[in-house]
């Protein structure tokens, strides 16, 4: 259990590293078998620990880069999904950020090491794991060598149902990359897609419109099943049919079919705004205007 684990020197985060890992990989894997993502793709969880027989790296054309967690889709080219750092609380402290803006430079050194990670590995997703909170973080270009990163900082006493803990936030950030290459790729904020969107689809003449979650592929009804399609009438059946087209039957009747972002994109099951939206989840953001990224 968690609470077995004790933290008594920084080698000891890898403990929670490899705690991140065990429990991403079945929920994931349940999650990604549910709503048909990826099926046939095996999910790739690699640490570097002492008591781990691999390490892991990013391969980005040069030397590999170690890191702490890689989780990753086993295709080809690999997919990167999240990255993982572990540090101390004494080199990153939301606190620290929050209480001290002046001396950020020093408190977000892990970022802008996340950061440059991510951009190797090609994947806007990463976290880093202290002995007191894990913090998930989601980066976007912000010019030609500047980063933005907007964070959120979960403590590992944090639980119970309606919360969010560190393992749900970590899986959810997991759901966000794992969707879409184009959902994880690095760039400008307003070019990212909100975590909130929907969109309407007919799917066939037995299901009708549908309304599906832009990350995770859930799909929820929204409308009538469409009429069997047109067929030629018998004589006598071409009044009936007349009438039937003029009452506007079907798709064309139903106003819900409508791919306006701003009609479409509520859901009243789950408030998907309270992870990583910058915008509606007051999450601190910082600019990585010093950060050397090449």
């Amino acid at each position: 259990m968690l609470a077995a684990i004790e933290i008594t020197k920084p080698d000891d985060i890898h403990h929670l590293i490899k705690w991140n890992d065990e429990v991403i990989g079945p929920t994931l894997d349940f999650a990604r078998k549910h709503l048909h993502i990826h099926d046939g793709l095996l999910l790739r969880r690699i640490i570097s620990a002492p008591d781990s027989p691999a390490t892991a790296r990013i391969n980005s054309g040069g030397k590999p880069v170690e890191l702490d967690h890689l989780i990753a889709l086993d295709g080809y080219p690999i997919a990167n999904l999240v990255i993982g750092l572990g540090r101390p609380s004494s080199k990153l402290h939301r606190r620290k950020l929050a209480d001290y803006p002046k001396h950020a430079n020093k408190n977000i050194w892990p970022l802008r090491q996340l950061a440059n990670l991510c951009m190797m590995a090609k994947t806007r997703y990463g976290y880093i794991t202290t002995e007191e909170e894990l913090m998930v973080c989601c980066f976007s270009r912000d010019g030609p060598k500047l980063w933005k990163v907007a964070v959120r900082p979960i403590p590992w006493s944090r639980h119970g149902e309606n919360q969010l803990t560190t393992d749900l936030a970590l899986w959810w950030l997991c759901m966000l990359a794992i969707s879409s290459r184009r959902n994880r790729a690095i760039v400008r904020e307003e070019e990212m897609i909100g975590i909130d969107q929907w969109e309407t689809r007919y799917i066939d003449d037995e299901r009708g419109l549908v309304r599906r979650h832009v990350y995770s592929k859930f799909e929820e009804p929204i409308g009538p099943r469409a009429p069997p399609a047109c067929q030629d009438p018998w004589p006598s059946d071409v009044a009936a049919n007349a009438a039937a087209f003029a009452a506007g039957v079907g798709i064309n009747a139903d106003q819900s079919a409508n791919l306006d972002t701003a009609t479409s994109a509520n859901s009243d099951d789950f408030d998907f705004n309270t992870l990583l939206d910058p915008v509606t989840a007051n999450l601190e953001e910082f600019n990585l205007n010093t950060a050397n990224l090449e």
